[in-house]
């Protein structure tokens, strides 16, 4: 005969449980998901998947990945300001960061899950490939696989930087304070390679200069 749960533990006699009763602490254990990326920046593609996957999981933590084989466009603490004040409503979200393999970080922080978004089908060849090693490494390990809404599928954070490089609005792509950066951010770098009167371009003269004193040698482009 098949016998609840709830029945079961209202029959011992030491956790005597109503049917209506939450069940006890020691066996609803947090199920605790990892969200790794680089975030460079945070898009509302990223936002749709960290507020999806925060109502199927009791913690959500959000981490920025430390790749020092890129040059990225925003320093990890800038990151992870940008996608603490896009999370601000989600409660039950964390964002923080790390460097390293990522099953190392999912073991310290005790989550069992990792979170994935797919966009696209070479996401997914790439992502199970990813998600197999990772199981070798941590048994205990799951990934979660959200499919990317149909609206955010062909947005990346590439995407994002390539727009903006070149004077797009990105306005429709990531959050507002989020595109504020990345106006300042690309502003500030195009002022420089254009103006060779900046400090910051004329250090770089100056120091090609000391470098080869006899040589008249033009200033770099960025």
């Amino acid at each position: 005969m098949h016998i609840s749960l709830s029945a079961r533990l209202s029959h011992s006699p030491h956790l005597p449980v109503s049917p209506s009763s939450p069940l006890p602490h020691s066996l609803a254990k947090l199920v605790i998901a990892i969200y790794p990326g680089s975030f460079d920046p945070i898009t509302f593609g990223h936002a749709d998947i960290i507020e999806r996957g925060s109502k199927l999981f009791d913690r959500v933590i959000v981490t920025v990945v430390k790749n020092p084989s890129k040059t990225p466009l925003f320093t990890v603490e800038q990151r992870i300001e940008q996608i603490r004040r896009s999370t601000q409503h989600l409660p039950n979200v964390e964002v923080d960061s790390f460097e390293g393999l990522t099953v190392n970080y999912a073991k310290i922080r005790q989550a069992k899950v990792l979170l994935r978004g797919l966009r696209v089908l070479t996401d997914f060849e790439m992502e199970l490939q990813m998600a197999h090693t990772n199981k070798t490494l941590l048994g205990e390990i799951e990934t979660v696989f959200l499919a990317t809404s149909n609206e955010y599928s062909f947005l990346s954070s590439s995407v994002v930087k390539e727009i903006a490089k070149f004077g797009g609005s990105v306005d429709h792509l990531v959050p507002k304070h989020v595109a504020l950066d990345i106006y300042k951010c690309y502003a500030s770098r195009n002022q420089i390679a254009s103006n060779p009167t900046l400090p910051d371009a004329a250090l770089r003269t100056n120091h090609l200069r000391t470098q080869q004193p006899s040589e008249t040698t033009p200033e770099p482009q960025e």
